[in-house]
């Protein structure tokens, strides 16, 4: 398969979720020639800016500030943040809320200053309302920012699936993409090149972002960046699971936050009532009632606000607007007042990625990363709503850099023998017709393991190890022998899908092997056999590729802001 287009630019932008966008309008605003592409359509493809929930947070008013921001971020990450990159992100999300509210985003204002939120966590309100501050904002953000981005002038690629970089001599310059409507090999040329293709928590079964498979942080891997932080793997507790109405979706949140939600087991406990210290998380305690065998009929816990007075409800209902899963609770005869919704954890956010430093800079000459493809943003936790501020922040750095880079040199050309051992490649997956393994077995085989061995309980000594054999079996046994049915070029999802399921396979052996390397509970890691947090531990794992062998290493953490509080014998 051969090369049939090539586009060329000063700025190459892979993802256009927050992280992404935000790149390409700074380095657009600095005068760059930047193309913006996606796997799907802009502004509904996959990024998960477009299903982020109300929280956005942003240091507006004194006493709180951008370094008391920085500070909550490293203390809830438990302290193995990047803390420079932490304090330049935090730095720059004021100015990022009067962007958006420039270009139309509904904040709640009182005498002309912005109403705030305290979250846990957060040492001051930090969170700024929306007009509606019980519905999710990411509706808000599909709106306004491809707009914008446009509006600029920025390109953007459409139904481009990127799989691997470019380099010359070393320099990372540009990437390969399918189009997927045309079925053609696009060479896209950049002086350089900005990864914000977003996490990898797609590689679980249950998760809010199928989509992410992590196709960036393993195509930077096969390049030579150096990853980091790939054991932390978040799960959010209010995925629903029963009723059927919006399943997966987390409406199951305005319950449990804005209504006092109670959760129960099948007995009826109030289960969290057991749980202490690190098990006393919600997704973790859900996930051990789950596997002692305490869940519902559908897998989940119950929720329930039956403890609240009807018309308190009706108010809350009438506030939300009549949402899309009321009306359909409403269509099956489901009683909130009444009856418990069903919920279980789900994947939602992945803290490992590329290792960048305070500039969005890999150890790739050219390469830049932003949003959730890169590490050490948060470290091992997050505070509730700081995702989307910290990918927008990040990708507003990154793109001033990228910018002010590619000012200053030619376009290079990338190396012409990768691209044809890339295309040949690509070509064999869709010319194979013996029997073999379909992408969708392949993913099945992956998310099974992580779910047993790498998942918010069950991670073990054992049982990791035994998580990274299954996982050099299917890379071993069933990536070599990946097959479609379907050999046309044209929307051809399933050949996309193998080749995500071979970025997945890539992926969840570094989680696992990250994960049993790390030997104590830390943030959203919890090893069942290692229960408490060490200062032993206050270390980075960072992995890069030795030869095509995961080469993992251990680097203690800076701490040049914020030290952890001395613990009281």
């Amino acid at each position: 398969m051969k090369v049939d287009a090539a586009i060329s630019t000063d700025v190459l932008v892979i993802g256009g979720g927050a992280a992404g966008s935000f790149a390409a309008i700074r380095a657009r605003q600095l005068g760059a020639d930047v193309l913006l592409v996606t796997k799907g359509l802009y502004g509904r493809d996959g990024a998960s800016t477009w299903m982020a929930g109300p929280a956005l947070q942003a240091a507006l008013y004194s006493p709180d500030s951008a370094e008391v921001h920085a500070h909550d971020v490293i203390r809830v990450g438990r302290y193995i943040a990047d803390q420079d990159l932490v304090h330049a992100y935090t730095r720059r999300l004021p100015e990022l809320i009067g962007w958006l509210e420039q270009w139309g985003m509904r904040f709640r204002k009182e005498n002309g200053r912005f109403v705030m939120t305290r979250y846990p966590g957060e040492t001051y309100p930090r969170v700024v309302e929306t007009a509606r501050p019980a519905i999710s904002s990411g509706p808000q953000y599909r709106s306004i920012i491809p707009r914008e981005t446009k509006r600029l002038g920025v390109g953007v690629g459409e139904d481009l699936f990127v799989n691997e970089l470019l380099s010359h001599q070393g320099t990372v310059c540009g990437a390969l993409a399918i189009d997927i409507r045309e079925g053609k090999l696009v060479a896209l040329r950049a002086k350089s090149v900005i990864l914000a293709a977003g996490g990898h928590m797609g590689c679980y079964p249950r998760t809010f972002t199928p989509t992410a498979s992590g196709d960036g942080s393993a195509m930077a891997y096969r390049a030579g960046a150096i990853l980091a932080d790939m054991e932390f793997t978040d799960f959010y507790t209010y995925a629903s699971v029963w009723p059927s109405v919006g399943r997966g979706d987390d409406w199951p949140a305005l319950i449990a936050y804005s209504l006092s939600g109670v959760l129960y087991n099948r007995k009826g406990e109030e289960y969290m009532k057991r749980y202490t210290g690190a098990r006393r998380v919600p997704p973790r305690a859900a996930a051990l009632e789950l596997r002692a065998g305490n869940g519902s009929s559908h897998g989940g816990v119950y929720l329930s606000v039956r403890h609240l007075p009807r018309n308190l409800l009706n108010d809350f209902v009438a506030e939300t607007g009549h949402g899309k899963w009321i009306d359909g609770l409403k269509g099956i005869g489901f009683d909130l007042a009444n009856d418990a919704v069903e919920i279980a954890p789900a994947g939602i956010t992945s803290f490992g990625g590329c290792k960048i430093n305070a500039k969005c800079e890999t150890n790739l000459d050219g390469l830049y990363a932003a949003g959730e493809v890169a590490s050490g943003h948060q470290g091992a936790y997050v505070l509730v709503g700081n995702m989307v501020g910290s990918s927008a922040s990040m990708g507003c750095i990154a793109g001033e850099q990228a910018a002010a880079r590619a000012a200053g040199m030619k376009l290079p050309v990338p190396d012409a023998s990768r691209m044809k051992e890339v295309g040949s490649f690509l070509k064999s997956l869709l010319e194979r017709r013996k029997d073999g393994s379909r992408p969708f077995e392949v993913r099945k085989a992956i998310q099974h393991i992580l779910n047993e061995r790498a998942y918010l309980v069950g991670r073990t000594e054992g049982g990791l190890q035994k998580g990274l054999e299954e996982i050099a079996e299917v890379r071993s046994a069933m990536i070599p022998r990946l097959r479609v049915s379907n050999h046309d070029v044209r929307f051809n999802q399933e050949w996309l899908q193998a080749l995500e399921v071979i970025n997945e396979a890539q992926i969840g052996e570094l989680i696992l092997g990250a994960a049993l390397r790390r030997k104590e509970t830390r943030g959203c890691h919890y090893r069942d056999d290692y229960p408490v947090e060490s200062d032993e531990w206050l270390k980075r794992i960072t992995v890069s590729n030795k030869n095509g062998l995961a080469a993992f290493t251990e680097e203690p953490v800076v701490l040049q802001h914020v030290r952890p509080p001395a613990k009281v014998a």
